[in-house]
Protein backbone atom coordinates (compact mmCIF):
# COMPACT_ATOMS: atom_id res chain seq x y z
CA UNK A 1 0.00 0.00 0.00
CA UNK A 2 1.26 3.47 -0.90
CA UNK A 3 1.51 5.60 2.26
CA UNK A 4 -0.73 8.63 2.70
CA UNK A 5 0.87 12.06 2.55
CA UNK A 6 1.46 13.78 5.88
CA UNK A 7 2.05 17.25 4.38
CA UNK A 8 3.38 19.06 1.34
CA UNK A 9 6.46 21.00 2.46
CA UNK A 10 7.78 24.09 0.69
CA UNK A 11 11.55 24.17 0.27
CA UNK A 12 13.97 26.44 -1.57
CA UNK A 13 16.23 25.27 -4.39
CA UNK A 14 17.05 21.75 -3.14
CA UNK A 15 20.04 19.96 -4.58
CA UNK A 16 19.35 17.24 -7.13
CA UNK A 17 20.46 14.63 -4.60
CA UNK A 18 18.06 15.95 -1.95
CA UNK A 19 15.19 16.16 -4.43
CA UNK A 20 15.64 12.62 -5.71
CA UNK A 21 16.40 10.95 -2.38
CA UNK A 22 13.84 12.71 -0.17
CA UNK A 23 10.96 13.18 -2.62
CA UNK A 24 11.16 11.18 -5.87
CA UNK A 25 12.49 7.98 -4.28
CA UNK A 26 10.16 8.25 -1.29
CA UNK A 27 7.03 9.20 -3.26
CA UNK A 28 6.58 12.46 -1.37
CA UNK A 29 5.15 15.62 -3.00
CA UNK A 30 6.99 18.89 -2.52
CA UNK A 31 6.65 22.54 -3.51
CA UNK A 32 9.96 24.04 -4.57
CA UNK A 33 10.46 27.80 -4.40
CA UNK A 34 12.91 28.56 -7.20
CA UNK A 35 12.08 32.25 -7.49
CA UNK A 36 11.19 34.32 -10.56
CA UNK A 37 14.61 33.96 -12.09
CA UNK A 38 13.73 33.29 -15.72
CA UNK A 39 13.06 35.78 -18.48
CA UNK A 40 9.72 33.97 -18.90
CA UNK A 41 8.58 35.24 -15.50
CA UNK A 42 8.93 38.81 -16.72
CA UNK A 43 7.72 38.43 -20.30
CA UNK A 44 5.23 35.58 -20.71
CA UNK A 45 1.56 36.62 -20.75
CA UNK A 46 -1.42 35.93 -23.03
CA UNK A 47 -0.61 39.13 -24.92
CA UNK A 48 3.00 38.00 -25.37
CA UNK A 49 1.93 34.76 -27.07
CA UNK A 50 -0.65 36.59 -29.17
CA UNK A 51 2.12 38.93 -30.32
CA UNK A 52 4.82 36.36 -31.13
CA UNK A 53 2.55 33.69 -32.66
CA UNK A 54 -0.90 35.21 -33.31
CA UNK A 55 -1.97 32.65 -35.91
CA UNK A 56 -0.61 29.53 -34.23
CA UNK A 57 -3.50 27.07 -33.84
CA UNK A 58 -3.62 25.53 -30.36
CA UNK A 59 -5.90 22.95 -28.71
CA UNK A 60 -8.41 24.29 -26.20
CA UNK A 61 -10.31 21.92 -23.92
CA UNK A 62 -13.58 22.08 -22.01
CA UNK A 63 -14.13 19.57 -19.21
CA UNK A 64 -17.82 18.77 -19.58
CA UNK A 65 -19.88 16.17 -17.73
CA UNK A 66 -20.12 14.14 -20.94
CA UNK A 67 -16.34 14.18 -21.45
CA UNK A 68 -13.55 16.39 -22.74
CA UNK A 69 -14.49 18.60 -25.68
CA UNK A 70 -11.54 19.89 -27.71
CA UNK A 71 -11.46 22.70 -30.27
CA UNK A 72 -8.80 24.74 -32.05
CA UNK A 73 -8.14 28.43 -31.41
CA UNK A 74 -5.40 30.78 -32.50
CA UNK A 75 -3.26 32.34 -29.78
CA UNK A 76 -4.64 35.75 -30.81
CA UNK A 77 -8.25 34.60 -30.44
CA UNK A 78 -7.55 32.90 -27.13
CA UNK A 79 -5.80 35.99 -25.73
CA UNK A 80 -8.87 38.02 -26.71
CA UNK A 81 -11.06 35.52 -24.87
CA UNK A 82 -8.91 35.78 -21.73
CA UNK A 83 -9.20 39.57 -21.79
CA UNK A 84 -12.97 39.34 -22.23
CA UNK A 85 -13.50 37.17 -19.12
CA UNK A 86 -10.91 38.81 -16.86
CA UNK A 87 -12.52 39.97 -13.64
CA UNK A 88 -15.76 38.06 -14.22
CA UNK A 89 -17.23 35.76 -11.60
CA UNK A 90 -18.48 32.32 -12.51
CA UNK A 91 -20.56 29.64 -10.87
CA UNK A 92 -19.08 26.26 -10.01
CA UNK A 93 -20.84 24.84 -13.08
CA UNK A 94 -19.32 27.25 -15.60
CA UNK A 95 -17.16 25.48 -18.18
CA UNK A 96 -14.31 27.70 -19.38
CA UNK A 97 -12.18 26.92 -22.45
CA UNK A 98 -8.69 25.99 -21.27
CA UNK A 99 -5.59 26.00 -23.51
CA UNK A 100 -4.01 22.73 -22.52
CA UNK A 101 -1.31 20.16 -23.37
CA UNK A 102 0.77 22.01 -25.96
CA UNK A 103 4.34 20.95 -26.82
CA UNK A 104 5.25 24.63 -26.71
CA UNK A 105 9.03 24.39 -27.16
CA UNK A 106 8.67 22.07 -30.13
CA UNK A 107 6.32 24.54 -31.81
CA UNK A 108 8.18 27.68 -30.69
CA UNK A 109 11.81 26.69 -29.99
CA UNK A 110 12.79 30.36 -29.87
CA UNK A 111 11.23 30.42 -26.38
CA UNK A 112 13.86 28.12 -24.89
CA UNK A 113 16.18 30.95 -23.75
CA UNK A 114 13.24 32.29 -21.72
CA UNK A 115 13.55 29.34 -19.29
CA UNK A 116 17.31 29.18 -19.00
CA UNK A 117 19.04 27.87 -16.95
CA UNK A 118 16.65 24.93 -16.74
CA UNK A 119 17.07 22.52 -13.75
CA UNK A 120 17.70 19.40 -15.83
CA UNK A 121 19.31 17.78 -12.79
CA UNK A 122 15.80 17.26 -11.35
CA UNK A 123 15.05 14.89 -14.25
CA UNK A 124 16.39 11.38 -14.85
CA UNK A 125 19.40 11.28 -17.16
CA UNK A 126 17.32 9.84 -19.99
CA UNK A 127 15.35 13.11 -20.38
CA UNK A 128 18.04 15.71 -19.79
CA UNK A 129 19.47 16.36 -23.27
CA UNK A 130 16.04 16.81 -24.89
CA UNK A 131 13.91 17.75 -21.87
CA UNK A 132 12.04 20.46 -23.77
CA UNK A 133 10.45 17.87 -26.07
CA UNK A 134 8.49 16.45 -23.14
CA UNK A 135 6.96 19.74 -22.00
CA UNK A 136 3.21 20.31 -21.99
CA UNK A 137 2.04 23.95 -21.78
CA UNK A 138 -1.09 25.38 -20.11
CA UNK A 139 -2.71 28.79 -20.38
CA UNK A 140 -6.12 29.58 -18.95
CA UNK A 141 -8.43 32.09 -17.29
CA UNK A 142 -9.27 32.63 -13.65
CA UNK A 143 -11.61 29.85 -12.51
CA UNK A 144 -10.24 27.41 -15.09
CA UNK A 145 -10.61 23.90 -13.76
CA UNK A 146 -9.12 20.47 -14.23
CA UNK A 147 -11.31 18.08 -12.19
CA UNK A 148 -9.89 15.48 -9.81
CA UNK A 149 -7.71 12.98 -11.65
CA UNK A 150 -4.31 11.33 -11.74
CA UNK A 151 -1.86 11.43 -14.66
CA UNK A 152 -2.74 8.72 -17.12
CA UNK A 153 0.72 7.13 -17.52
CA UNK A 154 1.37 7.02 -13.74
CA UNK A 155 4.35 9.27 -14.30
CA UNK A 156 6.15 11.66 -11.97
CA UNK A 157 4.94 15.22 -12.59
CA UNK A 158 7.17 18.32 -12.37
CA UNK A 159 4.96 21.40 -12.71
CA UNK A 160 6.38 24.91 -13.34
CA UNK A 161 4.26 27.99 -12.68
CA UNK A 162 5.23 31.02 -14.78
CA UNK A 163 2.37 33.58 -14.66
CA UNK A 164 -0.51 33.82 -12.20
CA UNK A 165 -1.33 31.22 -9.56
CA UNK A 166 -3.13 27.91 -9.27
CA UNK A 167 -4.59 26.00 -6.36
CA UNK A 168 -3.86 22.27 -6.32
CA UNK A 169 -5.90 20.05 -4.03
CA UNK A 170 -4.04 16.75 -3.89
CA UNK A 171 -4.64 13.32 -2.41
CA UNK A 172 -2.32 10.37 -1.94
CA UNK A 173 -2.81 7.51 -4.44
CA UNK A 174 -4.15 5.34 -1.62
CA UNK A 175 -7.08 7.77 -1.23
CA UNK A 176 -8.35 6.96 -4.74
CA UNK A 177 -10.60 4.28 -3.20
CA UNK A 178 -12.51 7.01 -1.35
CA UNK A 179 -13.08 9.41 -4.26
CA UNK A 180 -15.28 7.25 -6.55
CA UNK A 181 -13.21 6.68 -9.66
CA UNK A 182 -14.85 7.11 -13.04
CA UNK A 183 -13.15 5.26 -15.86
CA UNK A 184 -9.38 4.97 -15.62
CA UNK A 185 -8.20 8.21 -14.04
CA UNK A 186 -11.09 10.62 -13.33
CA UNK A 187 -13.06 10.93 -10.09
CA UNK A 188 -16.58 12.05 -9.23
CA UNK A 189 -15.56 13.61 -5.92
CA UNK A 190 -15.31 17.42 -6.00
CA UNK A 191 -12.94 18.74 -3.30
CA UNK A 192 -14.37 22.26 -3.56
CA UNK A 193 -17.96 21.11 -3.02
CA UNK A 194 -17.82 17.74 -1.25
CA UNK A 195 -21.07 15.79 -1.32
CA UNK A 196 -20.69 13.44 1.61
CA UNK A 197 -24.23 12.16 1.26
CA UNK A 198 -23.64 10.96 -2.30
CA UNK A 199 -20.04 9.80 -1.71
CA UNK A 200 -19.89 9.09 2.06
CA UNK A 201 -16.55 7.27 1.79
CA UNK A 202 -14.92 10.53 0.65
CA UNK A 203 -14.88 11.69 4.29
CA UNK A 204 -11.85 9.42 4.70
CA UNK A 205 -9.82 11.11 1.93
CA UNK A 206 -7.26 13.58 3.28
CA UNK A 207 -6.82 16.71 1.11
CA UNK A 208 -3.69 18.81 0.93
CA UNK A 209 -4.09 22.28 -0.59
CA UNK A 210 -1.10 23.85 -2.32
CA UNK A 211 -1.00 27.34 -3.86
CA UNK A 212 1.51 27.40 -6.71
CA UNK A 213 2.69 30.87 -7.71
CA UNK A 214 5.19 32.33 -10.20
CA UNK A 215 8.61 30.78 -9.71
CA UNK A 216 7.24 27.74 -7.88
CA UNK A 217 7.73 24.15 -9.01
CA UNK A 218 5.36 21.46 -7.72
CA UNK A 219 6.44 17.83 -7.73
CA UNK A 220 3.71 15.15 -7.68
CA UNK A 221 4.58 11.44 -7.36
CA UNK A 222 2.98 8.86 -9.68
CA UNK A 223 -0.71 8.27 -9.09
CA UNK A 224 -1.24 11.45 -7.03
CA UNK A 225 -4.82 12.67 -7.36
CA UNK A 226 -5.00 16.39 -8.11
CA UNK A 227 -7.75 18.94 -8.67
CA UNK A 228 -6.47 22.21 -10.19
CA UNK A 229 -8.19 25.60 -10.06
CA UNK A 230 -6.84 28.73 -11.75
CA UNK A 231 -6.83 31.63 -9.27
CA UNK A 232 -6.26 34.16 -12.03
CA UNK A 233 -5.13 34.16 -15.63
CA UNK A 234 -2.39 31.59 -15.56
CA UNK A 235 0.51 30.22 -17.63
CA UNK A 236 2.45 27.11 -16.69
CA UNK A 237 4.01 23.96 -18.06
CA UNK A 238 4.93 20.54 -16.82
CA UNK A 239 7.05 17.51 -17.65
CA UNK A 240 5.77 14.00 -17.05
CA UNK A 241 8.69 11.64 -16.55
CA UNK A 242 9.41 8.06 -15.59
CA UNK A 243 12.21 6.61 -13.52
CA UNK A 244 13.19 3.00 -14.12
CA UNK A 245 11.11 1.96 -11.11
CA UNK A 246 7.97 3.89 -12.08
CA UNK A 247 8.24 2.81 -15.74
CA UNK A 248 8.36 -0.88 -14.84
CA UNK A 249 5.54 -0.48 -12.31
CA UNK A 250 3.39 1.32 -14.90
CA UNK A 251 3.34 -1.81 -17.06
CA UNK A 252 1.04 -3.36 -14.46
CA UNK A 253 -1.48 -0.55 -15.07
CA UNK A 254 -3.82 -2.65 -17.23
CA UNK A 255 -4.55 -4.79 -14.18
CA UNK A 256 -6.21 -1.68 -12.71
CA UNK A 257 -7.94 -0.57 -15.93
CA UNK A 258 -5.25 1.46 -17.73
CA UNK A 259 -6.25 2.03 -21.39
CA UNK A 260 -4.35 0.24 -24.13
CA UNK A 261 -2.99 3.53 -25.50
CA UNK A 262 -1.50 4.42 -22.11
CA UNK A 263 0.15 1.03 -21.86
CA UNK A 264 1.62 1.56 -25.33
CA UNK A 265 3.23 4.88 -24.35
CA UNK A 266 4.50 3.40 -21.09
CA UNK A 267 6.01 0.46 -22.92
CA UNK A 268 7.86 2.86 -25.22
CA UNK A 269 9.29 4.91 -22.38
CA UNK A 270 10.22 1.74 -20.48
CA UNK A 271 12.28 0.63 -23.47
CA UNK A 272 14.26 3.86 -23.11
CA UNK A 273 14.42 4.49 -19.37
CA UNK A 274 14.81 0.89 -18.22
CA UNK A 275 16.44 -0.85 -21.18
CA UNK A 276 18.44 1.86 -22.96
CA UNK A 277 16.58 2.17 -26.26
CA UNK A 278 17.80 5.34 -28.05
CA UNK A 279 15.81 8.42 -27.08
CA UNK A 280 15.26 9.63 -30.70
CA UNK A 281 13.81 6.23 -31.66
CA UNK A 282 11.51 6.19 -28.63
CA UNK A 283 10.41 9.83 -28.95
CA UNK A 284 9.28 9.50 -32.58
CA UNK A 285 6.70 6.98 -31.40
CA UNK A 286 5.99 8.62 -28.03
CA UNK A 287 5.42 12.12 -29.39
CA UNK A 288 1.62 11.77 -29.94
CA UNK A 289 1.23 11.35 -26.16
CA UNK A 290 1.87 15.09 -25.73
CA UNK A 291 -1.59 15.82 -27.17
CA UNK A 292 -3.22 12.57 -25.99
CA UNK A 293 -6.74 13.12 -24.63
CA UNK A 294 -8.28 10.46 -22.40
Amino acid sequence: MVPRFSAVPKITNPSAREFHSDYVAQGNPVLIACGERWKAHATWSPEYFARIAPNLSVPVKEYRAAGIHQSKWTFAAYADFLRSVEGETHSRHTVLPYCHDIPIFTWLPELLPDVSPFPVEYLPAYYRSEWWRYVQFFMGPAHSLTPLHFDTLLTHNLFFQIYGSKRFTIYAPSDARYCRRRGWRWFDFDPEHPDYERIPESRRAIPHEVIVGPGDVLYLPPGTLHHVRGLGTSISFNIDFHTRASALKSLLGPLRGMPRESLYYNALITLGVAFGAPEPWVFRRYKPYLSYVV
